[in-house]
């Protein structure tokens, strides 16, 4: 990671969800909200990284361990880039994608966070290991003999919100709050982080004017929220 890419992470950190949404609209990108389901292991996480991207197929067959198609600690492998991994599980939700363990082992090689669309469990354990956590629910049950991770460093999908699914690639920017998950792709993320700082600036001209007695409407006319936002291109 380029000390400028570092730089756009620390800066997105700074942002609301909320914000960074508005602008992709604006901008023309309006579909990278995931799905409301994706919800925080603990309450008040907020998470901000590049993404680390796996993805995962369910087995056929729950009556013996299938051989791992990928090296035991490929996991790992990604936390080391210091990355939030997001896996695609393929629609699995008999059991859980990760537990306690793992989710130590995660957090002590440099993980920023996971973001799972499918089950976790040992969620005190998880809770307990500070690292961030988003997912679809949580269930007892080992998933290891009904499920497996089968690529990474590929772009996946996860479901986004209105049945669209969000394409997250490698080295594009998330942001996590109370709100919800947002994917800013990189080939956009300067652009889109800039004009979500300005309209923080804004808003925050908002908010005062409001505080000082200002009625909303005039207090949104003479602090337009949208105009400085550029279009961007499909790439």
């Amino acid at each position: 990671m380029t000390l400028e890419q570092d730089d756009l992470v620390k800066r997105l950190a700074r942002l609301e969800t909320g914000q960074v949404s508005d602008v992709l609209d604006e901008a023309g990108f309006p579909n990278q909200v995931l799905d409301s389901r994706l919800a925080p292991l603990a309450p008040g996480l907020r998470l901000a990284g590049r993404a680390a991207c796996a993805r995962g197929e369910m087995l056929m067959s729950t009556a013996t361990a299938e051989p791992e198609s990928l090296p035991g600690d490929i996991l790992e492998r990604l936390a080391r880039r210091q990355a939030i991994i997001v896996i695609s599980s393929g629609g699995f939700a008999a059991g859980s994608c990760l537990g306690g363990f793992v989710a130590l082992s995660l957090k002590r090689e440099g993980c920023r966070g996971v973001i799972v669309d499918a089950p976790v469990r040992d969620a005190e354990e998880i809770r307990a290991t500070g690292l961030p956590v988003f997912c679809t629910s949580v269930n007892p049950v080992n998933g290891s003999r009904r499920w497996r991770l089968r690529e990474v460093d590929i772009p996946v999908f996860l479901p986004g919100l209105g049945a669209v699914d969000v394409r997250i690639g490698p080295e594009d920017l998330i942001l996590a709050d109370a709100d919800g998950i947002v994917v800013v792709p990189a080939a956009i993320a300067q652009a889109i982080i800039e004009d979500s700082e300005e309209l923080q600036r804004i808003e925050s001209a908002i908010g005062a004017a409001m505080q000082a007695g200002a009625p909303r409407a005039d207090a949104f006319r003479a602090n337009p929220r949208f105009a400085h936002i550029r279009r961007q291109d499909k790439r």
